[in-house]
């Protein structure tokens, strides 16, 4: 019996002093054939922008699809809430990096914010493209002035739409029944006859309004571009191009539109976000005439990466990029695009304002001016 313990003793001893000689276990490899664990990305930019609707987020899904490169920048579009919320998330989010957002709202957030010095805590890499101003009412109305009283719908409360509605028929001294509502809400009830009008702030064509059209007794009303909106806003045009159902061919509506604009939140030139913003800016500027052309949204045909926005400072590596390919100097005009859409928009103004067919020569070539001014880069 002795004898039989001791073995087992010796036994015993003889397997803990192996395995303590071989020292700790080694973890399972992965199996054999097994693909390696993808490398992590080195830079990833979060781009808020509009609904799921939205030009905003066609333009930061169209971002994506050519500045994706791998490991080395990933762009990731997420759709918001409306531009307020959208500024409100790039200044709290850390997961939000670029924000798109209305200019107007832009302005108007730093007016009302609690948050001194916010224009030093906000910046901008470009001016993107123009959103229109959309007055969708019932037939029985001919103008803007006819809503005076009227159940009209402006959007979501606090939304950018909401802003530069009640900017608008403020400027155009109208008092409405104003309604919040979302947009799908609105455009049921305008069909139903239970509104009288709505809002609607988007790039044109926009498939916002694929659900109603003038079998529905519904038109797009004219808004005039007055001297009140014209710090902020610029003119634009809607026609039965941008949509066959709710314009009749040959006709066309005048309106105002608002330009966007790509912001972020200001940071330290040695953080790692500033240098992944550094290099998503880099790519963005010079892949930009690529958007122009292809399957891309049709609003990257408007815009101009060089076009100041006035009061705010442009992010640092966009400017440096700016000035390091700046174009070489011309002395020919620079005609507005879409010079006779935007003739035959400012005709319709010079009618609404009641100017006479003599001098709306002359009010064109003052609105080619007075666009080139606007969007005339800043002296360095």
């Amino acid at each position: 019996m002795v004898r039989l313990l001791a073995i087992s003793l010796l036994i015993l001893f003889s397997t803990i002093g192996g395995t303590m000689a071989q020292g700790p276990a080694r973890p399972a490899g992965p199996p054999r054939g097994a693909k390696a664990p993808p490398a992590p990305v080195v830079g990833t930019v979060g781009m808020l922008a509009g609904d799921v609707d939205s030009t905003g987020l066609r333009i930061a899904s169209d971002l994506a699809r050519v500045l994706d490169n791998g490991n080395e920048l990933r762009i990731i579009p997420m759709a918001g809430k409306g531009s307020i919320q959208n500024i409100n998330d790039l200044l709290t989010l850390k997961a939000v990096d670029i924000a798109i957002v209305q200019s107007d709202v832009l302005t108007r957030f730093a007016k009302i914010s609690r948050q001194p010095g916010l224009q030093s805590h906000l910046q901008y890499v470009a001016k993107l493209y123009s959103e229109e101003f959309h007055v969708l009412s019932r037939m029985q109305f001919l103008c803007l002035q006819d809503l005076s009283g009227r159940r009209v719908s402006f959007g979501p409360k606090d939304s950018g739409m909401a802003i530069t509605a009640e900017t608008v028929f403020e400027a155009n001294g109208i008092a409405v029944n104003p309604l919040y509502l979302d947009h799908d809400e609105a455009i049921g009830r305008l069909s139903r006859g239970e509104l009288d009008a709505l809002v609607y702030v988007g790039g044109k064509p926009s498939p916002a309004f694929d659900k109603i059209t003038h079998k529905d007794k519904v038109h797009f009303l004219d808004v005039e571009y007055l001297p009140g909106l014209q710090a902020n806003y610029l003119p634009a045009i809607i026609t039965a191009e941008d949509y066959p159902g709710l314009v009749a061919p040959n006709e066309s509506v005048g309106t105002i539109a608002v330009s966007t604009v790509m912001a972020l939140h200001s940071l330290p030139p040695q953080s790692e976000r500033f240098r992944v913003l550094s290099r998503f800016t880099e790519r963005f500027f010079a892949s930009v005439d690529k958007f122009k052309t292809g399957n891309y949204s049709p609003k990257w045909r408007e815009i101009d990466i060089r076009a100041p926005l006035k009061g705010w400072q442009r992010f640092q590596p966009a400017e440096r990029w700016l000035i390091a390919n700046a174009e070489p100097p011309t002395t020919e005009p620079v005609a507005a695009p879409g010079g006779q859409k935007m003739k035959t928009m400012l005709q319709k103004f010079v009618k609404s304002q009641r100017g006479s067919s003599a001098n709306q020569e002359e009010l064109f070539n003052r609105f080619i001016r007075w666009y080139q001014q606007q969007n005339k880069p800043q002296q360095h």
